[in-house]
């Protein structure tokens, strides 16, 4: 059954779709787009950090808070990812001024990280909400 796009919303998990395909983009251009004498130094770190993002998002969401702590250790891995993602946007410009790729994979780039980060700030937004009756 399909829904009307206007009246589609944003789902729940989206944020594991998007740090997945934020992996799967910085991986992508890491190999196509940097040249090899540069890959280890610049696109290791770039595919690292992609690859930690996805890894926090994933090991903060396989949690289900039953006690104070978990919630914290939830909340520190989606802390965990959205740090990493500041780091990469700092590592992209750096291997921008390096290499000076094409403007366009630039901004599609920032455009998956800052829709990653607004959805890390959104969950644990709404975290806060549903556990803030947990002892």
């Amino acid at each position: 059954m399909s829904v009307v796009k206007s009246k589609r919303s944003q789902s729940q998990l989206e944020f594991l779709q998007t740090a997945r395909n934020l992996q799967i983009f910085t991986v992508q251009k890491c190999v196509n787009t940097i040249p090899k004498r540069h890959t280890f130094y610049i696109g290791q770190g770039l595919a690292e950090s992609a690859a930690s993002v996805y890894r926090n998002v994933k090991r903060g969401n396989s949690i289900y808070p039953l006690n104070q702590h978990e919630v914290q250790m939830r909340r520190d891995f989606f802390l965990r990812a959205y740090a990493e993602l500041q780091s990469l946007v700092s590592q992209i410009e750096v291997a921008y001024e390096l290499i000076r790729f094409d403007e366009k994979i630039l901004h599609e780039w920032a455009s998956l990280i800052s829709s990653e980060m607004k959805l890390i700030q959104s969950v644990m937004k709404k975290d806060r909400e549903r556990y803030k009756n947990i002892q």
